[in-house]
């Protein structure tokens, strides 16, 4: 496999990790809120899916990005530079920690501690931003990367990684309890676009800077990419909103295709981010050119 292709891999896992990561978080988040009053309605086995897919994707990534690292050679060169990123890199010190949070969060999800659970999960989440190029950058522009990623980020996490569980709760819930919870969902995920909206500018500015950019690099591809994705989440989310939400219960069948579209299409998105977070931004470029 040649370098792009470790490149990809790479960008696979990481984005596994974090579609797994934010479903677990999602689901914990859900019930400690929105579904908080319906303890009959257990979603364990659906966050402990989204751990163990958390705990592949973030596995195949410690060990590419290890590799990567090392500019390994062989198997053994591979297994030589584990102990050294997990203890003296902050990729590996923060991956592991995040992995533990969930784990802690998990283990209290499943005492029936939601709440507890979920806060723990969202220190997991919001830590990511600490790996992008925010983390990697110093001064204001740093700053404000990091700033604006932590919110990108837990907008995400928030929104995408519900609506498995939103998925699950309107099909499995009684009839009189799906226009509450549908009506619930909506200004909290109208809240989360319009964050993401704003920190995608930001980032757009100080990463991207210029428009032509979008269409000339690699970065700017997978940036575009990701904001035709997130353009057709929006039509999801709106057709939900005015259209099939005032109609239930006889909406039900189309609300949940449209909430397992929209699932699948975050999965999408996350994907591209695990991509664009492995490519250079062309402000960076810049600088370096100077």
């Amino acid at each position: 496999m040649d370098v792009t292709g470790w490149v990809l891999l790479r960008a696979f896992c990481r984005g596994l990790h974090l579609a797994g990561f934010f479903s677990a978080f999602g689901t914990m988040f859900l019930s400690a809120t929105l579904l908080h009053k319906r303890g009959a309605l257990r979603l364990r086995r659906l966050a402990w899916a989204g751990f163990a897919v958390a705990c592949l994707g973030g596995a195949g990534w410690f060990l590419l990005q290890a590799a990567d690292f090392a500019a390994a050679q062989s198997i053994s060169d591979v297994i030589g530079a584990l102990p050294i990123v997990a203890g003296q890199t902050r990729f590996g010190t923060l991956l592991l920690t995040r992995m533990g949070l969930l784990l802690l969060a998990m283990l209290l999800f499943q005492r029936g501690w939601p709440r507890s659970a979920a806060l723990i999960a969202f220190g997991g989440v919001v830590a990511e931003a600490w790996l992008g190029h925010g983390g990697a950058m110093t001064g204001f522009v740093g700053t404000m990367l990091l700033f604006c990623a932590v919110l990108h980020i837990a907008a995400a996490a928030i929104w995408l990684g519900a609506l498995p569980a939103l998925y699950v709760a309107l099909k499995r819930l009684p009839e009189d309890a799906l226009l509450p919870l549908a009506q619930s969902f909506s200004p909290l995920g109208m809240a989360c676009v319009g964050t993401l909206l704003v920190t995608a500018m930001f980032q757009f500015i100080l990463l991207i800077t210029y428009p032509q950019a979008l269409f000339t690099t690699a970065y700017g591809a997978v940036a575009l990419t990701k904001l035709v994705l997130f353009a057709a989440l929006i039509a999801l989310a709106v057709l939900n909103r005015f259209r099939f939400t005032p109609s239930l219960p006889a909406s039900r069948p189309a609300l949940l295709r449209n909430i397992g579209a929209e699932a699948v299409l975050g999965l999408a998105v996350l994907l591209a981010a695990g991509l664009i977070l492995q490519l250079e931004p062309p402000a960076m470029a810049d600088m370096a050119g100077m």
